[in-house]
């Protein structure tokens, strides 16, 4: 399934999940990172943002990936954060992220790794 149909069922059949159930994460990719506590988060590329987390859902009847809205003065972001296993720099991580942005008016996709913060 493609990035904007997977995007489209994740929002259209989403269901809310807790903060409580969620550990926070250290995503990272090429020139991107992004520190995600599920109300807050910081995001890097090109520029650092503090962003706030207004909402994030999972897809219907599943545990993940993870939709997560990221807000900030001037710009947005759509993160999927999912529950599968990712290599990054040699070190295994148990999460993925793929970050839809955009750098003014041209979109981006980003992918990375995430790691659980201690």
């Amino acid at each position: 399934m493609g990035m904007i149909a997977r995007l489209a069922v994740l929002c259209i059949a989403a269901a809310p999940v807790s903060a409580g159930e969620l550990p926070a994460l250290s995503c990272r990719g090429d020139n991107w990172s992004l520190a995600l506590n599920w109300e807050t988060a910081t995001f890097e590329h090109d520029k650092v943002l503090e962003m706030t987390v207004p909402q994030y859902s999972v897809a219907e009847g599943h545990d993940w990936p993870v939709a997560v809205t990221l807000i900030s003065d001037f710009d947005t972001a759509i993160a999927i954060i999912d529950k599968r296993q990712c290599q990054a720099n040699g070190v295994d991580a148990f999460y993925t992220a793929e970050v839809l942005t955009q750098r003014g008016t041209v979109p981006v996709l980003l992918t990375g790794c995430c790691m659980v913060l201690e």
